[in-house]
């Protein structure tokens, strides 16, 4: 696992915390925030994943599942 990886995981389990203290506090910002960072997380993995895949030398690498 590299090192985009690990901070896209950290950066999506960031965004689930705030969103869900977002919808039990009521802040909308938060769940806003949140939702953001869930996003930007998932980008950043699938751009791991993808690095990954071209060091691996997959046919794809544009697929990030494709490992």
């Amino acid at each position: 696992m590299n090192h985009d990886q690990k901070e896209g995981i950290k950066e999506q389990i960031k965004g689930w915390t705030d969103t869900a203290i977002g919808t039990v506090t009521g802040n909308e910002e938060r769940k806003v925030r949140g939702d953001v960072e869930i996003t930007n997380g998932a980008n950043r993995k699938d751009y791991g994943d993808q690095k990954d895949n071209i060091e691996e030398g997959v046919e794809d690498p544009g697929e990030p599942t494709n490992q």
